[in-house]
């Protein structure tokens, strides 16, 4: 690879051309290293029949004698920070697995594709906690095995992902007819917190907005579509006093 080093001045100190060449050498090694590290993943993912892109993709490339201007030097080094342009071999991307995923970002539920970083051993095994839930090794077969199971279940998962986005909507479009008089009837998530934290997870919920701000929250069966009231704040309620919580109680037995 072509290191060059020139500074935008005229001269350069001695202790500028050390910075350079420092920084020249840093900058080889980490291309070189990557270079390697994706030449070695590639291979020994081809031999153990991963397929790009289906399994994984490459998106490592460079290109060479790219001059750019950067900035050396400053506070925490020995010299003032200085502008000088540099002629390095310029890298970007690397090697990923490739599993499928749920995508609905865009309101319409598909699988899709997902890169996802991994690590391969000394002994020639990989690891990947996106994939397999843990930081343990597998080798390439048990891997790719894995790929092939996970894709296997987002086909199911999109059925499920699909039958609850339509409990939800039918859900949705219920209560509005009930309370019309409602200033928003939709769908968000709410966290549900433990005592102990462990357990911290959320549930998506569907809530009937009033325009005095009280509001009504249901939980919708994923499976059934079944409607179950969650929550109830009535701001009339929530301002009474627990004089006025006695009166009320008062007038109620009172009528009986």
């Amino acid at each position: 690879m072509k290191t060059e080093g020139q500074q935008l001045e005229m001269f350069l100190t001695v202790e500028q051309e050390q910075a350079i060449q420092e920084y020249l050498n840093n900058y080889d090694f980490h291309f070189r290293n990557n270079k390697g590290d994706v030449e070695k993943k590639h291979q020994v993912l081809v031999e153990n029949g991963f397929i790009e892109g289906v399994h994984f993709e490459n998106t490592f490339t460079f290109k060479e004698n790219v001059t750019e201007t950067v900035s050396l030097g400053g506070r925490w080094y020995k010299i003032e920070e200085f502008e000088t342009e540099v002629t390095i071999t310029k890298y970007q991307g690397g090697i990923f697995l490739l599993h499928d995923i749920v995508d609905g970002e865009d309101g319409t539920n598909k699988i899709i594709k997902k890169s996802t970083p991994f690590h391969l051993t000394p002994s020639g095994k990989i690891e990947c906690f996106s994939i397999v839930g843990s930081y343990r090794s597998l080798k390439p077969a048990t891997m790719l095995r894995k790929i092939v199971e996970l894709n296997e279940s987002t086909k199911e998962r999109l059925v499920i992902v699909n039958k609850k986005d339509t409990h939800f909507d039918n859900a949705i479009t219920t209560l509005k007819l009930e309370f019309p008089n409602s200033v928003g009837v939709g769908r968000s998530s709410e966290w549900v917190q433990t005592y102990n934290w462990k357990n911290t997870y959320h549930v998506d919920i569907v809530t009937v907005t009033f325009v005095d701000g009280s509001y009504i929250q249901y939980d919708v069966n994923s499976f059934s579509g079944e409607i179950k009231i969650r929550k109830v704040y009535d701001v009339v309620i929530e301002k009474q006093t627990l004089q006025d919580k006695v009166n009320n109680l008062k007038d109620r037995l009172t009528k009986v």
